[in-house]
């Protein structure tokens, strides 16, 4: 059973790494066995198809950030939830940057058959916001919660992609410079 572990985690990283690089539309199955070292018929057997590969990647990547942002808002004091918050979210962003460009590319597509998902968990994340908002005493509505959503996914990706320019601790200033 641990291998079927060992080879899942290996079929999903590659399909990140590569899905990241290209997008999931030009990667083609035969390249994600390739890169991770597995036959063909493994990615099928796990995952049943490349759909069902790529939606349990987004699903697994989103119920890690919104596990690490409900930890994160739990645990916050009030006045320092949006801080907290946003910072737990670029830090996820910083360990798995594959896998969370796969869902930055995925997030507002609506061609997709994980779109439902994907919004559900938008949703979810704008509602975390709105109450770490709340938990700040601050104007906690739909349109600042997705403003503060937005302004940390915006740092999170410049942040990816300049990491030399922008340490975590301006990061998460700016954010909260912004809200």
């Amino acid at each position: 059973m641990a291998k079927r572990g060992e080879t899942r985690e290996k079929i999903l990283s590659a399909a990140a790494q590569m899905a990241a690089e290209r997008g999931i539309s030009a990667t083609a199955v035969d390249d994600i066995a390739a890169a991770a070292g597995v036959a063909k018929g493994s990615v099928y057997y796990n995952f049943g198809s490349k759909e069902g590969l790529y939606a349990e990647l987004l699903g697994e990547t989103l119920q890690r950030a919104g596990q690490r942002l409900r930890e994160s808002l739990d645990t916050a004091v009030a006045g320092d939830a949006v801080r907290s918050v946003a910072e737990a979210f670029l830090r996820g962003l910083q360990e798995h940057p594959a896998s969370s460009k796969v869902v930055a590319a995925e997030l507002f597509r609506l061609d997709r058959p994980w779109r439902e998902s994907l919004a559900e968990y938008r949703s979810l994340f704008f509602s975390m916001f709105a109450e770490a908002l709340e938990k700040d005493d601050r104007p906690a509505g739909p349109a600042n919660a997705a403003a503060i959503f937005g302004s940390t996914i915006m740092v999170g990706f410049e942040r990816m992609l300049f990491a030399d320019r922008l340490s975590l601790a301006e990061a998460v200033a700016a954010i909260e410079g912004a809200s």
